[in-house]
């Protein structure tokens, strides 16, 4: 049988150990709640698809249908116009490929005033999904894609994915790449026109893990590995608007 001195110093090391993990508990509840705070930003207005290399597209010049053309777009990024030459249109939206379409009939002394429409007939790029998702990797641009449509067909989201704080990575020629962020759940329960980007190619969606994800492997990595198993850390985090909480159990 242990000895009363034995028990009271069992007793003393068990207090100890609970003293620290409720002090680390405060500081890890001080820590998410400044980050998180820190991290808040709003989601940027993204732009409208452009072109790239590989898509296929229709142009059409209803008073001159001489003039019609049909074809991808080049590595470089031209178009070849029939008795224009090439004409640059990888980077462009179709707005402005249209207006480069007319800029060029006009100086090829074709066409004073063309008004050309174009029709994206083939997605020619692809998107990268990464992070929480089943099945991470290259995702081809067959038509107009969302980062909903993307995840999905990356195979869905893991249990463990935020599916509220998913970001849209769009690489720039130079420079750092705009970031864009949507809440999955509030565009497919309200619609969210903020979660309705029109993905280009190149674009990365990054789909980050949640909150207690993040924190429980924090925590068997940094803590959990070095005090007794009956000590062991269990820490929830809210998924409410903007809030974070932790509780710590004995």
């Amino acid at each position: 049988m242990p000895t009363r001195c034995g028990q009271k110093r069992d007793g003393f090391i068990k207090g100890q150990f609970v003293a620290l993990r409720r002090v680390l508990g405060c500081l890890l509840l001080l820590c998410l709640a400044l980050s998180h705070q820190s991290v808040r930003a709003e989601p940027g207005e993204p732009s409208p698809y452009r072109l790239s290399p590989g898509d296929r597209v229709a142009i059409t010049l209803p008073l001159h249908p001489e003039l019609n053309a049909t074809g991808p777009i080049g590595p470089d990024g031209r178009f070849s116009l029939p008795m224009a030459g090439q004409v640059e249109l990888g980077g462009l939206t179709v707005d402005e490929a249209q207006g480069a379409i007319s800029a060029a009939l006009h100086e090829a002394r074709l066409v004073a005033n063309a008004r050309p429409s174009l029709a994206v007939e083939k997605f020619g790029g692809t998107v990268f999904v990464g992070g929480e998702v089943r099945n991470p990797g290259q995702v081809e641009l067959t038509g107009p894609l969302n980062p909903l449509q993307a995840i999905i067909s990356a195979g869905g989201l893991l249990g463990t994915a935020r599916s509220k704080r998913i970001a849209v990575i769009r690489p720039t020629v130079s420079g750092p790449g705009n970031v864009y962020t949507m809440n999955v759940r509030s565009f497919v329960k309200t619609g969210d026109p903020q979660g309705n980007i029109v993905l280009h190619a190149g674009d990365i969606v990054f789909v980050p893990k949640s909150g207690i994800a993040e924190v429980n492997l924090w925590l068997d990595q940094h803590i959990n590995g070095i005090i007794p198993d009956a000590l062991h850390f269990n820490v929830n985090l809210g998924d409410g608007n903007n809030q974070t909480s932790a509780i710590v159990t004995p």
